[in-house]
């Protein structure tokens, strides 16, 4: 499973490699629209941009939702297993594991001390 990973305290930059096992890749970011049909979203006025701006529009979970065109670049790391997240965990100290801005690849974001 891919994390997003990240520091507590980081430069204003952002360019600094984490940890050691973090690679930079390009992800896709979900962009999520409150309303719950696309026949809905084709009222809205954002409905062109959002449209242009991404691919596999879709209905999702009560909203609609699709993968924008433009990718971002972060850092993550791969844990497949509870083992190697407890590894991972002894070799950084506490970590905090969460729900992040949702992307096609990841959804969850380790964040080191």
């Amino acid at each position: 499973m891919k994390f997003l990973i990240s520091r507590k305290v980081q430069s204003i930059s952002n360019t600094e490699k984490p940890c050691e096992e973090a690679v930079k890749e390009e992800l896709t970011p979900l962009d999520y629209r409150t309303v719950e049909t696309l026949e809905e979203a084709k009222k809205k006025i954002w409905y062109k941009q959002w449209y242009e701006g991404g691919t596999n529009h879709r209905e999702e979970d009560g909203m609609v939702v699709c993968e924008r065109k433009e990718k971002e670049e972060r850092w993550v790391v791969e844990i497949n297993t509870l083992e190697e997240l407890i590894k991972f965990q002894e070799k950084y100290g506490d970590i905090i594991i969460r729900n992040t801005t949702p992307y096609k690849e990841t959804r969850k974001e380790i964040i080191l001390p």
